[in-house]
């Protein structure tokens, strides 16, 4: 007679993995473009006359009402955020679950990480340029450290939470260890190459890559090397499985796909 393993393992299958990553993360970064500048300068009564990937132009938003659309981008963002993680709290089947913590951890990760790169850095939405969130404000340098600290301790809170709910999803011992480690990894990796070939399609030129796409994806998400190498926690292993979904890939790459080829190179909207 056949003897099986009573004891529980968590599994997710790479592919899926993949494909959650292709399907989510464009979506996500036309949350914080669309959803966060784009709507916010039309709500403004602006227009945008440029939507790319991962900057649009608002000309028309100058003074208080640039600032807004600047720092609108990351607000979409904490509200995603903050919706995905009640969800993911109420949520008990895997595959759903597993999509609202990427939701809730990519998310936290980018707004806290645009707060800390904007403080230390002086550039993107929340810089003290005259189209930054904090604009030509007083006394700038200070407005700056206040920015990044906030960012880092913001940054270090969405860390430690995207390890403490991947590991009530998935348990301890080595098994989780190694699935935590190729769901961390696999977001990342996944993001931030699709994230880099599609803003490669800017006309723009590479400051666009750098400062918005790069920045938000392997700047950004990088405590997502937190979460995969954190030590192995005790205890026994969760029997959380995802199994082969192939529609999910399949999706996943058509979303990619339109993504770039859509918002890539820019729609003129003059």
């Amino acid at each position: 007679m056949a003897t099986h393993d009573a004891t529980p393992s968590p599994s997710i299958d790479r592919w899926t993995l993949v494909g959650l990553s292709l399907l989510l993360l464009p979506l996500l970064t036309m949350a914080h473009e669309l959803g966060g500048h784009a709507l916010t300068c039309v709500a403004l009564g602006q227009r945008p006359t440029e939507l790319g990937a991962y900057y649009i132009e608002c000309p028309g938003a100058t003074g208080w009402a640039g600032r807004v659309v600047a720092m609108a981008g990351t607000g979409m963002d904490v509200l995603v955020a903050i919706l995905a993680f009640l969800a993911w709290r109420r949520v008990q089947r895997p595959l759903p679950k597993l999509a609202l913590w990427i939701v809730f951890v990519v998310k936290g990760m980018v707004a806290a990480g645009y707060w800390l790169f904007s403080g230390v850095s002086g550039f993107g939405d929340w810089g003290p340029g005259a189209g930054g969130g904090i604009g030509p404000l007083p006394a700038p340098w200070l407005w700056r450290i206040v920015l990044a600290v906030v960012g880092l301790i913001a940054y270090i809170g969405v860390v430690k939470l995207a390890i403490r709910t991947l590991d009530a999803m998935l348990g301890g011992g080595e098994p989780a260890a190694r699935t935590r480690r190729q769901v961390a990894m696999t977001v990342y990796l996944v993001g931030g190459a699709s994230a880099l070939l599609v803003g490669l399609m800017n006309p723009h030129g590479f400051v666009i890559v750098l400062l918005s796409a790069v920045a938000s994806t392997f700047g950004g998400t990088a405590g997502l090397f937190n979460v995969a190498y954190r030590p192995v926690r005790d205890g026994e292993p969760a029997e959380f499985r995802v199994g082969r979904h192939l529609v999910l890939l399949v999706l996943g790459v058509i979303v990619t796909l339109a993504f770039a080829m859509v918002l890539g190179p820019t729609l003129y909207l003059r």
